[in-house]
């Protein structure tokens, strides 16, 4: 027992160290072990900021076609959320969700696929708002339904594993509902088979509809 709380203990310490130094984090890949290049991620990030605002897809429901207000936060379902924020211990390099309703997402964290709050817009100091650009609104919703049934699968510590799906990371969750469902990869090998959550954002294959 005493063993186990050192161990926690000493893990505990590891992620405080790596949050607070930005030291470049080091996962295993099998026999091999995969770095993050932190300074590529700032550069990303930076380029991320600089991707033009557009308006949303046009959206098709049982009233006909509606087109959303621009530049507002996207509450519609199938969008994806983005942020840099470093977040509750796992790579402190941004994170990624899909929206599920007006109030929620879909998200993996430490403890695995899970949903959380559509609260972006007020709990991250940076968040953005992408749509897929060859899809339709429904194709989206359909993504996020996807992304729901996962539920409860654990999350992915091996970053390069991006064909497994009985577990996942955050970003890698999103980019597999779309190229499961529909044969689009949103990965754009910045970080060789890892799909990074700025990726996302950053990708020809996405429009970036919101930011804060």
């Amino acid at each position: 027992m005493k063993r186990q709380r050192v161990s926690l203990l000493s893990c505990v310490l590891l992620v405080m160290i790596l949050v607070l130094t930005n030291v470049s984090p080091v996962f295993a890949n099998g026999s091999d072990n995969y770095t993050i290049d932190m300074k590529q991620v700032q550069e990303d990030w930076e380029k991320a900021a600089k991707v033009p605002l557009v308006q949303d897809k046009i959206s098709e429901n049982s009233k006909g076609i509606e087109l959303s207000a621009y530049g507002t936060y996207p509450t519609r379902k199938g969008v994806i959320l983005v942020t840099p924020d470093k977040f509750k211990g796992i790579i402190p390099t941004g994170h990624a969700a899909i929206i599920y309703t007006s109030t929620t997402v879909v998200e993996s964290l430490s403890g695995g696929v899970t949903t959380g709050p559509n609260d972006w817009n007020k709990t991250r100091s940076k968040c953005y708002g992408v749509t897929v650009s060859g899809t339709t609104t429904t194709q989206d919703s359909n993504a996020a339904d996807w992304c729901y049934r996962q539920r409860g699968k654990s999350y992915n510590w091996n970053y390069l594993n991006v064909s497994t799906r009985s577990s996942f990371y955050c970003s890698q969750l999103v980019w597999a509902a779309f190229l499961d469902l529909y044969g689009i990869d949103l990965d754009t090998g910045s970080y060789g088979v890892a799909v990074h959550p700025m990726e996302l954002v950053n990708t020809s294959r996405t429009s970036k509809i919101y930011e804060n």
